[in-house]
């Protein structure tokens, strides 16, 4: 009778091994395709002291900023969209000073990640010369939109993050209460999975 029992309570556990064992070998859940199409505004607030070559600290995009953690996990491909993409400088025109004075932001430079700073030219309020743009346009010249291609590249690939360095020499003192603001708008496609 002790045989039977153990010849039993071996089959049962056989049994249950084998269950484990097919359990574990089936297909994991390949989760559902999803997509989503969606502009993102990267803002930073400008500041320095006039006739200073400045640099602003660091600051880190995230793709979890731009879509959910969950997606940004889950990526896998994305396309920039140039429509939405732009660089534009606010609030330079609303500065305090004599209206026959343009306020200038010499050598705007943008550094993304370990890549050489790209140098978009002078933004100021009344541009005259070939390398100025004006403050408060936006602007998606082909240097600008290599700039975003970069960011984008970063934010979409390898630590899903870019790091972007920011340097020029205003003409006037800009305090963070004055509120001009670099505005990056990336426009993008992802695709993502999503598991139940």
């Amino acid at each position: 009778m002790k045989t039977l029992k153990m010849k039993t309570l071996n089959i049962f556990a056989l049994f249950f091994i084998a269950v484990l064992l097919i359990a574990s070998c089936e297909e994991e859940d390949e989760g559902t395709p999803r997509q989503i199409t969606k502009t993102y505004t990267y803002s930073q607030n400008i500041r320095g002291s006039a006739g200073v070559r400045g640099e602003l600290p660091s600051s880190e995009l995230n793709l979890a900023d731009i879509i959910d953690a969950e997606a940004a996990r889950n990526l896998q491909n994305a396309e920039m969209q140039l429509a939405d993409s732009y660089l534009e400088i606010t609030g330079l025109n609303q500065l305090e000073v004599p209206d026959t004075v343009a306020v200038v932001l010499e050598d705007f430079t943008i550094k993304v990640g370990s890549r050489q700073g790209v140098n978009i030219g002078d933004c100021t309020t009344d541009p005259q010369a070939p390398n100025e743009f004006a403050a408060g346009v936006q602007q998606s010249t082909n240097t600008v939109i290599n700039l975003i291609r970069n960011i984008f590249t970063d934010v979409t690939s390898g630590s899903k993050s870019a790091e972007i360095t920011v340097s020029f020499t205003p003409s006037v003192n800009i305090t963070s209460a004055d509120n001009v603001q670099l505005n990056i708008s990336i426009g993008g496609t992802y695709n993502y999975i999503v598991f139940d």
